[in-house]
């Protein structure tokens, strides 16, 4: 009867004890033949919990069917906790088979109690554990019974446990800091690629040892390293680093990714102001994406009016980008003043996908040098550009549209020469707004942050930010405001394209069609920047209240939409 007791505390079940549906043990009826009193029957109920949780802890460290490197050594750990508790066992059997020890069922349970605790918490780890996605979060979980359980013995196994974790989230670091490698063939690091062959944070992943801050050096490093073995520029300075950083100890997570870091920032900020690399793209970029020099895409606009008006064939397409990029390296070889070789990294294309006129389908594309290209001006990062770019270079057109009507408009009547000054009026200040209260200002706070760092991570940083406030004090991810100034540009169009045609029937009719449509469209513009501005606080209140100011200095248009309502009313 010992025996099988022994046997049954070791996870297997037997003749005395059997082991049910749900996993736990009991005894069996034949248990009243073998001569056990009440009291010992009553002992043994608790060594059934514990055999119950020895043979759920085997069963979960011989599953085969995980594919996790975090559970296969968490696996290894509990099966060593569990082998150490059946050896335990063992020495009792041999202790009853020599005879050097008389142990009953009471004697047993006095040996083995001390083990109790320790499978009860690792049972309860595991039925954790398998509630969750195995990734390197798990190393959180057993983080949290390791400070929870206030047990010096369970404390140190739980201990254990996250170390060999932390092995294995070191080992994925080491290979992705040093050599630029995912070791993640499960998909548990917090790291990965994206379905653009990016490589991205996974924010739920990230470890309670690790911050966010540390994760985003992570990236940085790591993107790096590639970077550079991808163009063969890793010195012999770096693999003498690398093979420092490899033997500081495991435990030193933190101390290995700011090396990493300093490192890497240091490397590649003096690649990119070599040669002034990084201020010759910087310009270029401000110049024609952001629109600094006007008179660039004045001449193109003009040269090009004729292409982009009308729309494309998959044959006129050839012909038609072929015709632009020569108009382009025109203009810009007249009024930029950059070294021929820089010029020619930008070209001019024409999207294939999207419906439209050329105006709506119109990009700018710029071959930065490595490895700004790869690292700062990404494909992600050059789209929200081209997104600035297309709205700035439609502004621009519809202004130079509305000057040359002049000469037609002088005789005309007032209310064709008011719609005329508004429409000027309201889309001149907008480009002002985005060209000087928008774009300048976020140009002079990056220079700043540029002129007082050394580091290119930080200059990768500030100039995220610089593209993100843009983007987001132009309105490009609000797309109602979007949708108001496309229909003011297509308003102003079809009001210039009246005149382009010398036509004078229906002038009158359509320009108070116009100015209904205008009306209600700077109705709808002030209702939401007038909700935005209410909505936002502190530094985002500025912008708008500055566009709002430019738009309606001394309640301009305001008054006049107000004036027309009240006549429109008195006349009905």
């Amino acid at each position: 009867m010992i025996r099988e007791l022994l046997f049954m505390l070791s996870g297997q079940p037997g003749a005395l004890f059997v082991k049910k549906d749900n996993g736990q043990f009991e005894m069996c009826s034949a248990i009243a033949d073998v001569g056990l009193c009440q009291s010992e029957k009553e002992i043994i109920k608790p060594l059934l919990k514990i055999g119950s949780n020895v043979a759920f802890l085997n069963e979960f460290a011989e599953d085969r069917k995980m594919n996790s490197l975090y559970l296969e050594v968490i696996k290894q750990s509990i099966a060593k906790c569990v082998t150490e508790f059946q050896e335990e066992l063992l020495v009792i059997e041999v202790e009853i088979l020599e005879g050097s020890s008389m142990l009953g069922v009471t004697g047993i349970h006095s040996k083995i109690m001390p083990h109790t605790l320790l499978l009860e918490y690792l049972k309860e780890l595991v039925d954790a554990i398998k509630l969750q996605e195995p990734n390197c979060l798990l190393m959180d979980t057993i983080q949290h019974y390791r400070d929870h359980c206030g047990v010096s013995k369970i404390i140190a196994t739980f201990q254990q446990i996250y170390n060999v974790c932390l092995k294995v989230l070191h080992k994925q670091l080491v290979s992705w800091l040093l050599f630029g490698k995912l070791l993640d063939p499960y998909n548990e690091f917090f790291i990965h690629l994206d379905g653009s062959k990016n490589f991205v944070i996974n924010g739920e992943k990230i470890p309670n040892c690790l911050s966010v801050s540390l994760a985003q050096q992570v990236l940085f490093v790591g993107e790096s390293v590639v970077a550079l073995s991808e163009a063969q520029d890793l010195s012999e300075e770096d693999w003498e680093f690398m093979g420092k950083l490899r033997k500081i100890p495991f435990e030193n997570i933190v101390e290995i990714i700011r090396q990493c870091r300093d490192q890497m920032a240091r490397r590649l900020w003096n690649l990119v102001t070599e040669k002034d690399r990084l201020n010759r793209s910087l310009n270029m970029i401000l110049n024609t994406f952001l629109m600094k020099k006007g008179d660039i895409f004045a001449y193109f606009i003009h040269q090009t009016e004729s292409i982009l008006d009308g729309q494309f064939t998959p044959v006129q397409l050839v012909a038609s980008q072929f015709a632009l990029q020569q108009r382009l390296m025109n203009s810009l070889k007249k009024y930029l003043e950059e070294e021929e070789a820089e010029i020619e990294r930008l070209s001019v294309n024409i999207m294939p996908d999207v419906q439209g006129q050329g105006w709506e389908r119109v990009f700018l594309e710029y071959k930065t040098e490595w490895p700004l290209g790869v690292l700062i001006f990404t494909s992600e990062t050059m789209q929200t550009y081209n997104k600035i770019f297309r709205l700035l270079l439609n502004l621009r057109r519809i202004q130079l549209n509305l000057n040359g009507l002049w000469k037609n408009l002088v005789v005309l009547d007032k209310p064709v020469l008011e719609l005329r000054w508004n429409l000027q009026h309201v889309l001149i200040h907008l480009s002002q707004y985005i060209q000087i209260d928008v774009i300048e200002v976020q140009k002079s706070i990056m220079d700043r942050q540029i002129d007082q760092c050394q580091d290119f991570d930080k200059f990768r940083s500030a100039h995220a930010n610089f593209l993100v406030v843009i983007a987001a004090q132009t309105f490009l991810h609000v797309p109602a405001m979007q949708a108001c100034f496309k229909d003011l540009i297509h308003l102003a169009l079809k009001f210039c394209g009246f005149f382009a045609n010398d036509r004078k029937e229906g002038l009158m009719s359509l320009v108070a069609e116009l100015n209904l449509e205008f009306e209600r469209l700077m109705q709808l513009l002030f209702f939401l920047l007038n909700g935005m501005y209410q909505q936002s606080s502190g530094t985002t209140m500025e912008p708008i209240a500055q566009l709002l100011l430019r738009l309606d200095f001394n309640y301009y248009l305001t008054e006049g939409l107000q004036a027309k309502s009240n006549r429109t009313i008195g006349e009905i």
